[in-house]
């Protein structure tokens, strides 16, 4: 099918031509710069003209600017070459445009997808274009223009491939490289791989890492909104953008770095903020927090209502809590009863539950803040059936290792930092139900951490003139195995010397 360009609202489309055939429109709009958008009529005859609202179209490798603008140099009433025309890709942001197209015939719909190379029809073309930043920062601008993607080319026939496995690449202030990880959310055979963690000592990254993946994640930035720029005109890289259609960034720390949004900037990137830090960055007190839970259990709907009755007995044991569900006004009490790391906890499965939608990114920076061994344990058995239920996914930055005795070695990242250049490591082993002394030896050991309690040991001997049974006797005979093996090769070290 041949393609026709044309000015705004079709002026100079030519005459004469052979039908069927595309006209496009130019449009002056900008994405950032990117000049990608065109209306687009299908002539099938003379007396039947349907007007397909507008596509977003780049050619390969487009950069910014009106002079790159696709088919720029052409004059009205030209015909596309036939080469050009094959370097282009197409993706509507408006879901119109597709039924629309749905409603014709299906053989007719079908050649003015190829024709035009959609995207969400055409899998090598997506395969193709995804990574290019004109494509990521233009046609995939609005949230709808995601899904699109992914589900709007299975109504023609084509194969729906949503994208559960991506890298992202994170470059921070003084870092002499870019933080780099690949988070591949496919399950295989029923292991646990919703949740991912990013483990590390302090100091390598993983709050701000957390606060860039929720601006990639939803386009969300105030630094970027203040200066009128995309959030992804930066340094820091996805590819290729993930199926993830929502991001809601949890946690429990005071001094998190999550860009927080109002209302209004939330609804527009589908993101949303739970945490102790209020719009203004105050700390929230426990009415605050009530009076969050009381908002957020008022527009709860009836199915989402069900699953955090079936799912909070699981995290708290208090009696008629179901009450407080369903009057939180009339049963305070049950509220008042439970500790602050409950409170916290209920919180935010309240939160998530109540933002969480298809698809969604949970990012969670130290969930073990506040909470007791069992409690975070719960918080993470109800999280991840929260995910299951909703097919979403979930990043916990953490230091626990009972976070990543839940996972699988595929789903853990552990960072460390040699001077200013970051490391992203994987274990060399299997983490899911590997001992919490195990997992706390590889993640978090160093230089300085690993002398612990051996550094106590090794003063203690000095002092006891490598007496090694003087040093026993103080604990009673009643060491543990490690120290005591510690202790055992302090002795064969002092007999070697001698």
């Amino acid at each position: 099918m041949d393609i026709y360009i044309c000015s705004r609202f079709f002026v100079g489309a030519p005459s004469g031509v052979p039908y069927p055939h595309i006209l496009l429109a130019r449009d002056g709009w900008n994405d950032y710069s990117y000049y990608t958008l065109f209306g687009v009529r299908l002539v099938v005859s003379e007396s039947n003209q349907v007007d397909l609202d507008e596509t977003k179209i780049m050619t390969d490798g487009q950069l910014e600017g009106f002079e790159n603008r696709p088919f720029q140099q052409l004059p009205s009433g030209s015909i596309i070459p036939a080469d050009l025309a094959g370097m282009i890709c197409s993706l509507s942001s408006n879901k119109k445009y597709y039924e629309l197209l749905a409603s014709l015939d299906i053989n007719l719909a079908t050649d003015v997808l190829t024709t035009l190379r959609d995207a969400s029809f055409l899998a090598d073309v997506k395969k193709k274009f995804q990574e290019q930043p004109c494509f990521q920062i233009s046609l995939l601008r609005e949230l709808v223009a995601r899904e699109l993607l992914d589900e709007a080319g299975a109504a023609f026939g084509s194969e729906q491939q949503l994208i559960s496995a991506f890298s992202a690449k994170i470059v921070l202030e003084g870092a002499s490289a870019p933080h780099e990880f690949y988070f591949d959310f496919h399950s295989d055979l029923g292991a646990p791989r919703r949740i991912h963690s990013i483990v590390g000592l302090n100091g390598v990254g993983k709050t701000q890492v957390m606060a860039r993946l929720a601006m990639l994640m939803s386009r969300f930035s105030k630094q970027a909104l203040k200066e009128k720029r995309s959030a992804l005109q930066g340094d820091d890289v996805l590819n290729p953008v993930p199926s993830i259609y929502g991001v809601v960034a949890v946690s429990f720390s005071a001094f998190d770095e999550f860009d927080r949004p109002t209302q209004l900037q939330g609804e527009k990137f589908q993101y949303s903020y739970c945490g102790l830090q209020s719009q203004r960055g105050r700390l929230k007190n426990k009415e605050n927090l009530l009076e969050e839970i009381k908002v957020t259990l008022a527009g709860l709907p009836s199915d989402k209502r069900d699953l955090l009755k079936k799912v909070l007995g699981n995290l708290v044991r208090v009696d008629n809590l179901e009450n407080f569900i369903d009057a939180p006004e009339e049963n305070e009490g049950l509220y008042e009863r439970l500790s602050a790391g409950q409170r916290l906890a209920i919180n935010c499965i309240f939160h998530v539950l109540s933002k969480i939608d298809r698809r969604t990114l949970v990012l969670f920076d130290e969930p073990e803040l506040h909470l007791h061994p069992q409690l975070l344990t719960g918080l993470l058995n109800v999280l991840s059936e929260i995910l299951e239920s909703h097919d979403s996914f979930a990043i916990i930055a953490t230091h626990s290792p009972l976070v990543i005795q839940q996972l699988p070695m595929e789903c853990v990242h552990v960072l460390r930092r040699d001077r200013m250049t970051p490391m992203v490591l994987k274990p060399t082993f299997q983490t899911f139900g590997e001992s919490l002394s195990e997992l706390t030896k590889f993640v978090f050991s160093s230089t300085e951490a690993d002398r612990d309690y051996r550094a106590v040991l090794d003063r203690m001997c000095v002092e006891a003139n490598h007496d090694v049974e003087a040093v026993r006797a103080i604990f009673n005979n009643q060491m543990s195995l490690s120290a005591d093996i510690y202790l055992e090769s302090l002795m064969d070290r002092s007999a070697g010397s001698k």
